[in-house]
């Protein structure tokens, strides 16, 4: 159990992606507390993996990403975190003339903002605690190739910027700075990609991967692992790519 005695915040937790590495740190022996919006199901996920158990490891907290104050009020409270995984986000489609700034503003508070918010917040109670570990989870889109996204795309290259002056700026305290890139990951973010023909779907990305199957959310799960626990502890500011050799940077 790589994490016994770590304490993690993951925000999107109740998500495909986000339950996935909740679930995964869990049986790792990790304390979770998982960030996501009152609706999201964060409440039955965290009663789910404490079924059964001695002691709670799952809690639930609730909120919205794109307000600010309460966030930070949020953070606060489930301060000191030895690992921060910032992984929500929205995903809005459509050409760039169809967004107002309202639409753009509020994919930059949820996807960027708040991850800037969160590591300036738990980062101090990370270096108090020896040391941590932060990983931001970005997206393959921000290889190109895809059009109608330029607010996601541009909030998962901010990301990046934070990843790699971060890893820079903290690593003196012990705490490491990393992102995890996903591919195409069949979850409910990806659902209105698929059309009427999912299979149709599933067919042209595998087409596109040269491992030719469907990722899933556990093996995104299994590389966010790898970069919070001690295996990965001389890596950091590093972009690791999740997409089935999609692309290959």
């Amino acid at each position: 159990m790589s994490l016994l005695g770590k304490r993690a915040l993951v925000t999107g937790g109740a998500g495909g992606i986000g339950s996935a590495i909740v679930s995964l740190f869990a049986a790792e022996g990790a304390d979770v507390v998982v960030h996501d919006l009152e609706s999201s199901g964060g409440a039955a996920l965290a009663a789910r993996l404490n079924d059964g158990r001695s002691k709670a490891h799952v809690e639930f907290v609730s909120g919205d990403l794109s307000d600010a104050s309460a966030l930070v009020e949020a953070a606060a409270r489930v301060s000191p975190v030895d690992i921060l995984v910032n992984n929500a986000a929205v995903d809005p489609i459509g050409p760039i003339g169809g967004y107002d700034v309202k639409d753009y503003e509020r994919t930059q508070a949820i996807n960027a903002r708040a991850a800037f918010l969160l590591c300036q917040a738990l980062g101090p109670g990370m270096a108090e605690r020896g040391g941590g570990a932060i990983v931001n989870v970005l997206s393959i889109t921000l290889s190109g190739g895809w059009p109608e996204k330029v607010p996601y795309v541009m909030s998962k290259g901010a990301l990046l910027g934070l990843t790699r002056a971060l890893a820079r700026e903290l690593g003196p305290s012990g705490i490491r700075v990393n992102a995890v890139s996903p591919g195409a990951i069949p979850t409910e973010l990806e659902r209105k990609h698929w059309g009427a023909d999912r299979a149709a779907f599933d067919r042209r990305v595998i087409e596109k991967q040269s491992l030719k199957f469907r990722g899933a959310a556990e093996d995104v799960a299994q590389a966010v692992l790898f970069l919070v626990s001690p295996q990965s502890r001389f890596v950091t500011g590093h972009e690791l790519h999740v997409n089935g050799g999609w692309y290959m940077g």
